[in-house]
């Protein structure tokens, strides 16, 4: 949902232009000011959709209280309600979050009343359910099993049961009231007029899902009917989560692209099938091809690539020319369709990326030009300083969502904007507003030392500086280096039984290796103190190499103090683990390796890019694993007094490989199996236990949907973002890479700016001290060339004036 504007405090709505504003903070005072100057808060909204790249709707569609000034109670009221809106856009969030995952804690539905259970009659002796309902009573069940087994689950689950039904409910209505509250804030926000609440397009339907959604909560609490209740739950989250649904919608864009291609291969499966059933019958293979559908089901497995010799062998034994049905099979369908898909999902996802920033470049051109337009009082094409200052403390008190500037940086971005030194704003000039909202700022100030603060004396030593010279030199890296290649063979040698020869040294940390240990440990203590010392610890931890090796290093103390130290608990395995952690410094080394870093930096990159997608991949996995649970929750069991058991005793497969936690009985375990049949293998092993326990065929049509929304949909997409997304960052990071560069008014090295802030674009700034800037961008689903936004900022290119 876009966030609309903060307005006003009831102080300043009513604000009648008296000349006294002593009691008014300087932060509010210019902000009061700001206010008298018709269309700058109108201004200020625009150039924030501009900059996120998203308008719900135009500015006509919200209320204005800026414009109502016969009203001044509503207007008060909206601008409180709307200024708390926004504080309170990331706490819902989080709320929708919880709603979310009380699935996973609460005591599922199919088990809350299992009276026809003789396990359940048994031990209720009469008595009604517990707080658990009868889940507490199936899932704590322990005893010999059907097969025959001693002590074992009777009902396997995840052990994640950590509510009562009344506390879920407690914890769902505590949520649904917040997320109401969020919504009656929205609506306060718009002056309480349901004409800007439901205002058509985006905003009205969001709103209006919501609003059901929530209302169908509380009617499923209120009944005591819960089982849709994890359904809700995950499409009131969805309605928060704005990259999630743009990823769904471009998923939905797929579909006629990819459904042609899926055409041709139930077309290329039918007419296999159909020869399978003809030229198989009355041999071996016969009994996968007794008829078509059978036929067809068979040749799906194999295109999933489960199981493809289990599936062939009994006629390839027969015949071998029968591999030439097969292998033609496979390869027009498997290695060509699936591969077809996978291109055009590819395809497809690039056209979307390049849709999505033509389209926020298109609007925020649109945007910005009507604000540009709000701003030009005297229609000569340019804006005063003033109205850019009164934006800008606009932009500062009613829209938290774009950082607080400083009065520094706000005569920094003016100047920075007004190019040619007019100190007027044309449109051109305007359009870069944007780009500079990217920017985040920081004074550059020289980190001092402890030495230097307590000890100036020693600081200014010849011994100090000696020392600062050797710390700061390669070589003592290269030295830690080889200190950590030795510390890792030591480690080798001490584990070597265990590693090689299997023995079991749990009890075995001699005091040798106690004491070779140790003397690494203070060796890397000294590390950490002597670089900390030379480069003070504000330096030290902007590397994000050192914070881990002080990690680290922390651990490798917490294991000598705890080897040393007289105590009770002795878990020998806890100290070897963490003398193990010590072996990561290791990691270090490989960053001397140019690929290994460029992959290292590209795949941190990748994550934001990629989240969305995979979270469109959690939502499909727990709606197919809610499913799972409404469907098939208690069929996997090894209780012997439960007919169900008995009939599971009959898939062979499932049995001997022991899947019992392979279930459905909580959505915990569900989510499992649902991850097993993401990665294929072996899923045709869970069919077959389904199968039987239902005693029918229709369990099929479960495992083939999600396999052609998760693996062959989603997955496809997924492979497509990493491609996408790891050519697209590796062009960036060569970039931000690149040799530093200088350009007019700053000098560029790798990803950041660094600028003398006392005169830009040939002005005086009234700024002074050196200034580093950095792209922070607002979305990561398209890249950002950082030194092509720098060189625009910090460069001087002519300007047309009207």
């Amino acid at each position: 949902m876009t966030e609309q504007r903060s307005l006003l405090s009831i102080s300043q709505v009513s604000y009648t232009g008296a000349d006294d504003d002593s009691n008014t903070a300087p932060g509010w005072n210019d902000r009061d000011q700001a206010l008298r100057e018709q269309g700058v808060a109108q201004a200020a909204q625009l150039i924030r959709d501009s900059f996120f790249g998203y308008q719900d709707a135009p500015v006509s569609g919200y209320y204005n209280p800026y414009d109502n000034e016969e009203m001044p109670l509503r207007n008060a009221i909206s601008v409180a309600c709307g200024k708390l809106a926004v504080h309170l856009r990331r706490p819902v969030q989080l709320v929708c979050w919880i709603l979310f995952m009380l699935t996973f804690f609460e005591p599922p539905h199919w088990c809350r009343d299992a009276s026809d259970l003789q396990i359940v009659q048994r031990s209720r002796n009469g008595n009604n359910t517990g707080e658990y309902g009868d889940c507490k009573i199936l899932f704590e069940a322990r005893g010999e099993t059907a097969d025959g087994e001693d002590n074992q689950a009777l009902y396997p689950n995840f052990d994640a049961m950590w509510l009562t039904i009344a506390q879920s409910h407690y914890v769902e209505m505590a949520c649904i009231s917040f997320i109401a509250v969020y919504l009656l804030l929205k609506l306060g926000d718009d002056g309480f007029k349901m004409k800007f609440f439901f205002y058509r397009g985006v905003k009205r339907w969001m709103h209006c899902s919501q609003i059901i959604i929530l209302m169908m909560l509380v009617m499923t609490v209120t009944v005591g009917k819960t089982a849709l209740n994890p359904f809700l739950r995950m499409a009131i989250l969805g309605t928060f989560l704005r990259g999630f649904q743009r990823e769904v919608s471009t998923l939905i864009e797929m579909i006629p692209d990819v459904l042609h291609v899926l055409y041709m291969l139930g077309i290329i499966i039918f007419f296999y099938a159909w020869f399978g059933v003809v030229i198989f019958a009355g041999h071996a293979q016969a009994d996968k091809f007794p008829n078509l559908f059978e036929g067809m089901f068979t040749l799906w497995i194999c295109v999933t690539t489960a199981n493809y010799p289990d599936v062939s062998m009994d006629s390839y034994n027969d015949n071998r020319l029968v591999l030439l049905y097969w292998v033609s099979f496979m390869v027009v369908s498997f290695f060509y369709i699936m591969n077809l898909v996978l291109a055009i999902c590819t395809n497809q996802y690039d056209k979307s990326i390049t849709n999505r920033q033509i389209s926020r470049e298109k609007l925020a051109k649109t945007l910005l030009t009507e604000a540009f337009t709000l701003l030009d009082h005297e229609n000569n094409g340019t804006v005063s300083r003033e109205s850019m200052m009164n934006v800008m403390a606009i932009l500062n008190h009613d829209i938290p969502e774009i950082k607080a500037m400083s009065s520094d940086e706000k005569s920094i971005f003016f100047v920075l904007l007004d190019k040619d030194g007019s100190d007027t704003i044309c449109q051109e000039e305007f359009m870069d507003l944007g780009l500079l909202l990217l920017l985040s700022m920081q004074k550059e100030t020289r980190a001092t030392t402890l030495i230097e603060d307590k000890f100036p004396f020693l600081y200014h030593s010849r011994s100090y500086a000696y020392f600062s010279k050797l710390v700061k030199s390669p070589k003592f890296d290269s030295t830690i280096e080889i200190v950590l290649a030795l510390n890792a063979l030591v480690i080798l040698v001490e584990e070597f039984p265990a590693l090689v020869l299997g023995h079991d040294l749990a009890n075995e940390i001699g005091k040798t290796w106690e004491t070779i240990e140790t003397v690494f440990t203070t060796f890397y203590v000294l590390e950490v103190l002597a670089k900390v010392l030379v480069n003070s610890w504000k330096k030290y931890t902007e590397s994000a190499r050192n914070v881990f090796d002080f990690l680290i290093t922390c651990l490798s103390v917490l294991a000598t103090v705890y080897v040393y130290c007289p105590s009770t608990y002795n878990n020998k395995h806890l100290v070897r683990f963490i003398v193990m952690a010590r072996v990561c410094r290791l990691l270090r080394l490989l960053f001397r390796i140019d690929s290994f870093r460029l992959l290292y930096i590209v795949t941190i990159d990748i994550v934001p890019a990629a989240s969305n997608i995979f979270l469109v991949l959690l939502f499909v996995a727990y709606f197919f694993a809610s499913i799972g649970m409404l469907l098939y929750g208690g069929y996997i069991t090894r209780d012997p007094s439960n007919p169900l058991s008995h009939a599971l005793l009959r898939a062979s497969d499932f049995t001997a490989s022991k899947y019992w936690a392979n279930n459905f009985n909580d959505v915990a375990s569900g989510m499992n199996v649902v991850f097993n049949l993401l990665v294929v293998n072996n899923w045709t092993t869970q069919l077959q236990a389904l199968e039987y326990v239902t005693g029918g065929k229709s369990v099929r049509l479960f495992f083939l949907l999600f396999h052609l929304i998760g693996v062959t949909g989603i997955s496809n997409v997924i492979t497509s973002v990493v491609i996408n997304s790891f050519f697209q960052q590796l062009e960036v990071i060569e970039r931000r890479y690149g040799d530093e560069e200088r350009v007019k008014d700053a000098s560029i090295r790798g990803s950041r700016a660094y600028f003398a802030a006392s005169i830009l674009t040939g002005t005086e700034t009234g700024v002074h001290g050196t200034y580093s800037a950095q792209i922070k961008p607002t979305y990561f689903d398209v890249d950002v060339d950082e030194r092509r936004v720098m060189r625009r900022v910090f460069g001087r290119p002519s300007i047309q004036r009207p």
